[in-house]
This record gives structure tokens, sequence and C-alpha cells, in this order.
């Protein structure tokens, strides 16, 4: 593959480089019994990961994040809730985690490294800090700072003064990560894990193809 001539790198962390372990589902049915929630593991699961869709180009606060997902499911989700769910999730395991070591160990010492997160900024440091990833990351933006992603204001602010000819986005959705920096010129890197047809993205198949490429 020909190497990219870019100075930055923005992620997107969920289903790109963090792959959280199959004991997800317990982890929900324990948050469901503890507040004795009318609902589902997958339920829940869905519901919150159906928020960054809803609420594309917005900034989040938690009280909207909090009533979101009260309008949507038959539960009384709270602050106290939201913290918990938040602390805990970080503590999930994380499959393959020496294999991304690796890839941004390497990265590190040739870019700057970013994160546009799509959930709370707070809680992806914390996940990042508790697998030692955090170190690889100069930046993190997310809902509190940036608009949800894919957001152009959100790109635009993000890169500043900087030449948008400097970064490269990296995410494993196309519409979500990977259209508006494209749109306005940034460069993009299709992370394909499952194998969609497409040839309008540059794209791996493997994380570890990024050592190759870039």
């Amino acid at each position: 593959m020909e190497s990219l001539k870019i100075k930055k790198i923005i992620f997107d962390l969920d289903n790109t480089l963090l792959f959280i372990s199959s004991n997800w589902n317990d982890y929900y049915q324990r948050l469901i019994d503890k507040y004795n929630f009318k609902t589902t593991p997958e339920e829940l699961y869905s519901t919150i990961g159906s928020f960054e869709r809803n609420n594309v180009d917005k900034i989040i606060t938690k009280d909207y994040f909090i009533k979101y997902i009260n309008e949507k499911l038959p539960i009384n989700f709270t602050e106290e809730i939201l913290e918990n769910f938040l602390s805990n999730y970080a503590d999930i395991p994380l499959l393959n985690l020496d294999i991304i070591t690796n890839v941004l160990t390497y990265l590190s010492q040739k870019y700057e490294l970013i994160v546009y997160s799509n959930w709370f900024a707070e809680s992806q440091v914390l996940r990042l800090r508790k697998n030692n990833l955090l170190q690889f990351f100069t930046k993190i933006y997310g809902d509190d700072t940036l608009p949800i992603k894919p957001s152009k204001r959100g790109l635009e602010k993000l890169i500043g003064d900087d030449n948008i000819e400097d970064f490269v986005f990296i995410g494993d959705d196309i519409s979500i990560d990977l259209e508006m920096p494209q749109s306005i010129g940034m460069d993009t890197i299709f992370y394909n894990r499952k194998n969609i047809e497409q040839d309008k993205y540059r794209e791996i198949h493997d994380i570890e193809e990024l050592i190759e490429l870039l």
C-alpha cells in the first residue's frame, strides 16, 4: 500500500481500536438487576448505541442523554446511574489489547494521535488510562467539547489553524465516521472489519495493516 503523507491521525475508538469482550452482556444485566430496569441487555445496549446516530452534530449534555434514554425505554435512568454506568463500563476487558498497544506504539513515534470520541470523553479517558493506552494520545475530544461526529464544525474546530492535509481520520463506519471528513477534503481510512463492498475509501481489514499503510 502507498504510504500517506500525513502528520496527525484522528481515531474513532469504539469498534475501531477498542473492542469490549463478550462479557458486555453480563455488565448490562448487572446494571438492569441493580436498578430493576424493565428491559433487556440487548435493548439497553442498542438504545445507547443509537444515541449518536440520532444526535449528529449536537453538543450533548448528560441531562440530554438521560432524557433520551428515558424516552426510549420504560426505565428511570438518572445521573447517578449514568455515572455508575460510565465508570464501570470502562472496566469491561478489551479484546486484542496487545495488538492495539503495538500499533499505537508504532504510530505514536511517527504521528500525533488524536481521539474524536462519539461518547463521553471522561469515560473514554478512564478506559484508555485503565488499559495503559492514554499515553499514546495528545488530545481526546468528546461530546462536551465538540459536536457528536460526523460534524463539519466539530472537525473544523479540531483542526484549528492546521492544514487539513495534515490529518487522516480512521473509523469503522462510513456514514458516522468517514463521509464528513472526506467531504471537507480530509484523508480517510476505512477499517472494513465487516468486509463491506466499497471503492470510495482507502481501507484496511485488520488494524495491524495501519503499520504498513502509515
